[in-house]
């Protein structure tokens, strides 16, 4: 059959080796090259043979009625038995990711196709579909990592023989040729001087010297911040404007906070109008929105003659002042990152975590921008 070879079973001898046996070659139309197989008889070859034709054919007549839609259904519900597994588990965020994938992206590319006729020259088809319709780099990845879990699926299935989203196979994804930069301590010096209001002074310092990201910037609350040990505690963040737990133990931490940030929050606390949000959007009822966010962080950046990075400019600022100021592992910790693994909490000694979360540390990188 076209779909697959196997060769009749000849002897085989490696002189070099002092060997002597049988072997016969084999390749299906998802592999590169022929491949073979080696038993030191005959009779053992032969029910090796048998069988890899036989799994070969019933390859054949599953892909041939396989259709991508079907497959991605059944690995889709294979994700779901695994939301919230303690062994292998998943988050109820990377299944709802998969879903909207698929249903947004994936099944409308490959509508009417069969898995079997997905290769690597369809995958690099889809890639550069997407990236003609301006989809960012890290959303066509995420379409991409989904894909291929439904791959890997049909491999482990008996659909197909290999994953053609192999990343060593398919199209490289990058991303912008101009990388996004980070504030300089000049930059932040400036958008804290420029006349702005008190919610948007609070959100710059904040920003600038805690370098938390603009999701757990939306999923702060007035609860988080410990205005006697002048510390603010890093739970959650927003996602899709639903609050969550954050999904990586590492990423809950304890921050210090300098002075000046420590004032302007008590200040804003008595003008803000909603009492859980510590920013809230324009309805004192939701979290800021980011794309809101960003065009008024623009506008100031305009007045104040400064480069706009946007609000992962802030993160950024924030960890590069740290390099050379504190120990690469006490600015991992601040940042969010693990040190060792993802178990930070075990990994990190206690006295690397109370450094991390020391407002007198926090003091020192703005009194280095005051200065």
């Amino acid at each position: 059959m076209d779909n697959y070879f196997i060769s009749e079973i000849k002897p085989y001898e490696i002189k070099s080796k002092n060997y002597e046996g049988f072997c016969f070659r084999f390749k299906s139309a998802t592999m590169k090259s022929y491949r073979r197989k080696v038993a030191k008889t005959r009779k053992e070859l032969n029910l090796i043979r048998k069988k890899m034709t036989s799994e070969f054919e019933n390859n054949v007549t599953k892909t041939e009625v396989a259709m991508f839609k079907d497959i991605a259904k059944m690995a889709l519900k294979m994700r779901l038995n695994a939301v919230g597994r303690r062994v292998n588990g998943i988050r109820q965020r990377s299944y709802e990711n998969d879903e909207r994938h698929i249903r947004l992206h994936l099944e409308p590319f490959y509508d009417g196709v069969s898995i079997k006729d997905i290769t690597t020259g369809k995958v690099n088809s889809f890639i550069d579909e997407k990236a003609n319709s301006n989809m960012s780099a890290k959303s066509i990845r995420h379409c991409i990592n989904t894909l291929s879990m439904i791959m890997k699926f049909s491999v482990d299935q008996g659909y197909i023989m290999r994953n053609p989203c192999s990343s060593d196979e398919r199209k490289e994804i990058q991303g912008s040729v101009i990388e996004r930069g980070g504030y300089s301590h000049d930059h932040i010096s400036k958008l804290l001087k420029v006349e702005k209001t008190l919610y948007l002074d609070t959100f710059i310092m904040f920003s600038a010297f805690t370098g938390i990201s603009a999701n757990e910037l939306q999923g702060l609350q007035w609860e988080d911040i410990n205005f006697t040990k002048s510390e603010v505690s890093i739970m959650r963040n927003v996602y899709r404007y639903d609050a969550q737990d954050l999904k990586n133990n590492f990423r809950v931490r304890v921050l210090g906070l300098p002075a000046p940030l420590m004032s302007l929050l008590k200040k804003w606390k008595l003008q803000s109008k909603c009492n859980l949000w510590i920013f809230p959007n324009a309805d004192n009822i939701k979290p800021f929105e980011q794309n809101a966010m960003r065009k008024l962080i623009k506008t100031v950046c305009k007045h104040s003659d400064v480069p706009d990075y946007g609000l992962g400019g802030f993160r950024k600022y924030y960890n590069t002042s740290m390099i050379g100021e504190v120990p690469d592992h006490i600015r991992k910790a601040r940042m969010g990152h693990s040190k060792n693994s993802k178990t930070a909490e075990v990994h990190y000694t206690i006295i690397d975590l109370e450094q991390a979360r020391s407002p007198i540390q926090a003091q020192r990188i703005l009194q280095k921008l005051l200065s």
